[in-house]
Order: structure tokens, then sequence, then C-alpha cells
């Protein structure tokens, strides 16, 4: 399906948009066997992309990545949108459609409760929490308000050879894919294949979405970040290294480097990405990113989370029943995969 005219500008690049219910989005998943359905009344703000597609036994459900999408602080638009998409879950006769917009809860809440929403038990995004950094101060504050060890490392960096440098071709993104491997297997997460992040990452970059950064020593690529343009932020979406870079501390001149590039680039904010929502939870898997994020400073901001429309409740509890089981099978496969 064709995105209206403008829709990027709305969904994407407005204060408040987001990559994820932008054009290139949808048609990344659209290759991947979801129908896109794009969602907005007569102004151009609020909007929703939807994806739909089918699960077990026939059955339908929609998922509004990281949407809705609204202008700053306009709750009444968002009980508006999302009161249109509880219907429209009701019209589709879809199990559910599921919304989880990057908003605080104090903000959100209410209003996806009111348009028809009830929070969700299942969460398709990692991030419900993360560091927000201003990008309003000058360079020299902005490093100077990095913790001292975050200073030192960064300064490591520089002293042993590191360079930075913005990905060109399909063999500089072949190197983020096997640093991100690499940083699976350490970390204990599953990366899909390279094809898969192939047609994501070159399609979000050629649309001017998604910028990747590679960290060279003796000209071998050792670390690499990706950050998306979300409206007024850039975000800190992908971190990857190797041995030779944790040893050369290329991580912190990698990160530094893509938070002056955001504001020289006229974003506002850059957000340092995921960390865990109880910050005394050590056992959490992003206290250990957490931990290198947080030198670099920021305000914590916690999203709403997951929140479903649901028409159809009876085969709604079965699916999250079944969905646990069915997802547990694909994990084995993956792994038998290699």
């Amino acid at each position: 399906m064709q995105a209206p005219a403008g829709w990027d500008d709305a969904a994407a690049r407005s204060p408040w948009g987001h990559v994820m219910q932008s054009s290139a989005w949808a048609r990344i998943r659209e290759q991947q066997g979801w129908e896109p359905e794009f969602i907005r009344g007569e102004r151009p703000l609020p909007c929703a992309l939807v994806l739909w597609r089918g699960a077990l036994g026939g059955q339908r459900l929609g998922y509004a990545p990281r949407g809705p999408v609204i202008a700053p602080d306009d709750r009444g638009g968002l009980r508006d949108i999302s009161t249109r998409l509880a219907t429209l879950a009701r019209e589709r006769g879809a199990i559910f459609l599921k919304a989880d917009p990057e908003l605080p809860a104090d903000l959100a809440g209410a209003s996806l409760r009111e348009g028809g929403f009830i929070p969700s038990t299942q969460q398709i995004q990692p991030v419900l929490a993360t560091l927000v950094l201003d990008l309003g101060p000058d360079e020299d504050t902005l490093f100077a308000s990095l913790e001292k060890d975050t200073r030192w490392s960064v300064r490591q960096s520089q002293k042993r050879g590191v360079v930075i440098r913005a990905a060109r071709d399909d063999a500089d993104l072949r190197a983020l894919y096997d640093l991100y491997a690499t940083t699976g297997e350490r970390a204990g997460f599953i990366t899909r294949t390279w094809d898969y992040y192939r047609v994501m990452w070159g399609t979000l970059s050629e649309a001017g979405l998604a910028t990747i950064r590679l960290a060279f020593v003796e000209e071998r690529p050792v670390a690499g970040a990706m950050t998306w343009r979300c409206g007024e932020r850039t975000v800190y979406q992908t971190g990857a290294t190797n041995d030779a870079g944790r040893k050369s501390s290329a991580a912190y001149g990698l990160l530094w480097e893509c938070i002056i590039a955001a504001r020289r680039e006229g974003a506002k904010r850059f957000d340092l990405g995921g960390i865990p929502v109880d910050l005394e939870r050590k056992d959490d898997p992003m206290y250990g990113p957490y931990q290198f994020k947080r030198g670099f400073g920021g305000e914590v901001r916690r999203w709403v989370g997951a929140h479903d429309a649901v028409p159809r409740p009876l085969a709604y509890r079965a699916y999250l029943l079944a969905e646990p089981l069915y997802t547990r099978a694909l994990r084995v496969v993956g792994r038998l995969r290699g």
C-alpha cells in the first residue's frame, strides 16, 4: 500500500515522530509478509501506521509499532486516534491491535484507556525506559558533563588510534552485522540473518532515517553503531563491538561521535536507548548497557508500554496462552540453525 502524501513529514519527522511509523518501515515489513495500513484524519497528526498479519488458526492481528504519533502533548488527539484504532480492530475482526508509542505513562496511559485499549502483558519492543540527553549546551559543556571515567575512555579511544566514519556501502553494513552477531553471541541474544539486516538497515539509510557509523583500528572495524532520526530526537538504536573494540575503548569514542553529530545535524535530544525500568535490578539484561550509557548523562524516561485493543476477548486469551509456546519453538529452531 502506498503511503499518503506527506506521511513521513508527520509520522517520522514531526517533533514526536518515529522511524517505525515511516513509509520506509512499512516497505520493510511488507516484504516480510505484513500488510501496512496508514491511518490519519483530515490533519497530518495524529496518525498511525498499522501492520496486519495472519496468526494461528487463520486469525488476524494488528500492530502500530511505536505509534500512534501525536503532536507534542496532544492528549485529546491520542484519545481520538486510539478510539479510531480500536474501532478499526473490531471492523477487521482482529484478535487484537497493539500500540506501543514512545510516550510517558502520565501523558499517554489515560488517553489510551479512554480510547479502548488495555495494558498488554506482551511487549514487542524491549525498550521501556531510556536516558534522554539535552543537546542544547555546546560541545565543550556536553563533554565536561560526562562522568569522569567516560571522559577518560573517550580520550583513550582517540589516543589508541580509533578512526570513526559513516558507512558507505554494503561492505560497511556487513561489517556492522558481523560485529552485531559477535555482540549477540557474547551477550546471549539471538540475531537474525544478514539478508534481514541488509534490507532493513539499507532501506532506512537510503530514506535518510538512519545513520551507521563504524570505528576502525588499523583499518579493521572494531565497533559499530546505528542511530535513528525520530522527529527532534536522534536515537542510539544499535551498538556492537568486538574484543579489539573493547580493548581500545572504541564504543566510547563512537557513541560520543554519534552524540555530537546529532547535535550538529539539528537534533534537540539524544536518546541513549534501552535501560532497565528498575535501575536497581542488576540482573536485568539491560543493566550492563545501562552502566555504559549512564556515563554520558541524560534524564531517565519511562514509556507507557504496549496496550491492546481487544475486540475478541476469548480469542485474545487463547492467543496469549499459545503465543509463548510458538515463540519458544521458533527460538529453538533458530538456535539449531546456528
